[in-house]
């Protein structure tokens, strides 16, 4: 099973996007605990489950990954332009 690397908080970022983070990272534990009972099911309605499951929540990962990139960005920008507006 792929490894995930822990996600990085900085003492800088908004509320809104540690509280993403914070989903994703749960979201993460929770992917990690679904191939866990994949692989230990043997019932085929049960795999069909475990399947749904791990699905749903790469859907929720990629959801929050996108969410996260949109904050970061803007996050950036206004720093860029505040920087800026600063030193003119």
């Amino acid at each position: 099973m792929k490894r995930i690397s822990p996600i990085r908080t900085r003492r800088t970022d908004a509320p809104a996007l540690l509280e993403l983070k914070t989903s994703l990272q749960d979201t993460q534990n929770a992917l990690s605990h679904a191939y866990a009972a994949f692989d230990y099911t043997s019932d085929p309605e049960l795999t069909e489950a475990c399947i749904f499951e791990i699905r749903s929540l790469q859907a929720r990962m990629n959801y929050l990954v996108r969410k996260i990139k949109e904050l970061d960005r803007c996050a950036a920008a206004a720093a860029r332009t505040a920087g800026r507006a600063r030193w003119t």
